[in-house]
């Protein structure tokens, strides 16, 4: 049985607050579409402003509200009758959209500049019922008489690049920067051909291996990770064109058939008939190929071009085998003139694709470990709950030079506080953990070694001997013993962390030489573990098996884990400023009453 969608009190409310906006016309009250399930209002915006080439002094919306006002989206579309049919800046591409709306898809951004961080607190945004869609308005206000006298944006603002609709779940992923910008700039080609690999398990994620001139001369080879140079798929071969500026019409709306991108281009002086043509016959196999448009942007507003941006397009599959233009022969000329004037004619539309920047500086934006300690080379000794933690943090904070050192197996009891599964049972742990951190990040060059410090080969030897920080997880004196014995060749951060027992204390020992202080950390260190013998005296050990007696260190993953965050931040400080004396760190957890307060350090 169908019924009639009531809007609730809060929307009637918000409604009404609207008729204080003078220039605010409700053309139809709330309806409830089906389609999308959400409350729409149709209305008409005026503005004082001069009306421009593009934006009248009115123009009919369509607000799309959640039903679960004042919480949930609110979105400003233009009506596909009497509203923008252009695409501006801070806005998405502006199509027709759905046939099924009245509604077009050049939905406006009004969001504050921290409105992504989600909360409240951080933007003026109000939650109120009455005044949020009220704000939105006002917004929506501001955005179109900025629109109209092209303010809306300022030199110094951060860059946008123009909405791109997108047509399938294919990504490109390249790796640009201002370094690789200066490459580009010397390099005199502007069209080429370009190696592309999917990335495993994810044959729909494809990233750029290298950039080629049309002769198959490396032009560029870019940067990856080990997991990825490893990757054994085979290359994709693909085209590059490169552009003097961003393909776009005014006032900020990318090209959506090939006849749009041949005008944009004649706009720059640049012929893409004739690099598609050079570029074409090397993908003649029947299949579709990538082609990457790319484009010099800058970091900011009126700021110098820095980096290369490149646009992935999905090629249709180009003219081959007697598939030929009617009155040619079966050669290039033939095919390529069945290509222009069918496969790529003017009102055939673009296909898009999504395109990220995976260089390393892009990525890690959300962030990340400070330079001094990231670009540190560092051996990691104890692949067990503490290590494993530690390298997954530095690793993921962009510390990706790391070498990790464990012959232990990976067995059901780890799985309590380790970072690796149930599907890394029965492996050896320094090479699955390697495996795991590499597949972390398009950068990491993390190598495991299964094999318990010192017994290494001598090339393996010689490699950790080029550390610069050297972190010893393991809980071993054994493993310290061996580290005051190794020859190191020069200087280096020694950084021991352990738990005591349960995880309350947090024991962090460094130095700074060419030997590990072994005699000094135990007369620092056994005072601490002599006095946690006396608080657990009599309690006995947990156990670990049927049978034999096996006792097992006792600590929870939160406490782990914890205490795993606190030793990175100490390497970090020390990572910037090395201890001039061997040095012990104490932290402790406080609780009062079985209520936890915090942690302290303790004066060791």
């Amino acid at each position: 049985m169908s019924y009639k969608k009531i809007p609730s009190t809060e929307l009637l409310a918000a409604r009404r607050v609207l008729e204080s906006i003078s220039c605010v016309e409700i053309l139809h009250d709330w309806t409830w579409n089906e389609q999308v399930a959400t409350w729409t209002l149709h209305c008409r915006i005026y503005i004082n402003s001069q009306p421009s080439i593009f934006i009248p002094q009115s123009t009919n919306w369509y607000v799309l509200v959640s039903s679960e006002y004042p919480w949930g989206n609110i979105g400003f579309y233009p009506a596909k009758e009497k509203g923008l049919t252009h695409t501006f800046l801070h806005q998405n591409f502006n199509s027709f959209g759905d046939s099924k709306v009245p509604w077009r898809d050049g939905k406006i951004c009004l969001d504050t500049t921290v409105h992504a961080l989600g909360r409240q607190g951080y933007h003026s945004e109000p939650y109120d019922y009455h005044w949020r869609l009220e704000w939105h308005f006002r917004r929506a206000i501001e955005w179109l008489v900025a629109a109209s006298e092209n303010k809306l944006i300022y030199p110094g603002d951060p860059f946008e690049l123009p909405h791109f609709p997108l047509s399938n779940s294919i990504t490109v992923a390249f790796s640009e920067s201002e370094e690789s910008f200066s490459q580009w700039q010397k390099i005199s080609e502007s069209v080429g051909l370009v190696q592309l690999i999917s990335l495993r398990k994810k044959p729909d994620v494809f990233f750029i291996k290298s950039f080629q001139s049309i002769r198959g001369k490396e032009l560029l080879r870019l940067t990856w990770g080990r997991d990825m140079n490893e990757l054994k798929s085979e290359s994709v071969l693909g085209i590059w064109i490169l552009l003097q500026q961003i393909p776009v019409f005014s006032p900020w709306q990318v090209p959506v058939t090939w006849r749009e991108l041949r005008e944009v281009c004649r706009e720059q002086k640049i012929n893409i008939n004739e690099q598609l043509k050079i570029a074409a016959k090397f993908i003649r196999d029947g299949k579709s190929h990538i082609a990457l448009i790319g484009f010099p942007i800058p970091a900011e507003i009126d700021g110098n071009l820095h980096q290369i941006h490149w646009q992935a397009l999905q090629l249709p599959v180009l003219s081959e085998s007697i598939k030929t233009a009617k009155g040619f022969r079966t050669n290039e000329e033939g095919y390529w003139q069945r290509d222009r004037t069918e496969i790529l004619r003017g009102n055939v539309n673009l296909v898009w694709l999504n395109s990220e920047n995976w260089h390393i500086r892009h990525i890690a934006t959300r962030g990340k470990l400070p330079e001094p300690l990231a670009s540190k080379k560092i051996l990691l000794l104890g692949a067990g709950a503490i290590g494993s933690v530690v390298a997954e943090i530095l690793s993921r904070g962009n510390a990706h030079k790391i070498t990790i050192l464990d012959s232990d197996t990976f067995e059901i009891g780890n799985l309590t506080r380790h970072t690796l599964s149930l599907y890394d049972l029965k492996v050896k742990k320094a090479t699955k953990l390697a495996t795991r951190l590499n597949s972390t990040s398009p950068h990491g060059t993390v190598v495991g070694i299964d094999r318990n410090f010192p017994q290494l080969e001598e090339t393996d030897k010689a490699n950790i001997q080029q550390s610069d920080i050297i972190l010893d997880c393991t809980g071993s004196d054994t493993v310290l013993y061996h580290l005051e014995h190794f020859f190191w060749g020069s200087c280096k951060l020694f950084i021991s962390i352990s738990l005591g027992i349960g995880g309350k204390h947090l024991f962090l020992f460094s130095s700074y030489g060419d030997s590990f202080p072994y005699a000094t950390f135990r007369a620092m260190l056994n005072p601490w573990l002599h006095k946690e013998l006396k608080e657990y005296k009599g309690q006995q050990l947990p156990r670990e098996g049927i049978g034999c007696w096996h006792p097992v260190f006792p600590a929870r993953i939160d406490d782990v884990w914890m205490m795993a965050s606190i030793a990175v931040k100490h390497i970090e400080s020390l990572s910037t400023s090395p201890p001039e004396n061997p040095n012990l760190v104490v932290f402790e957890q406080i609780y009062q009453n079985g209520t936890f307060l915090g942690l302290h350090q303790l004066d060791s």
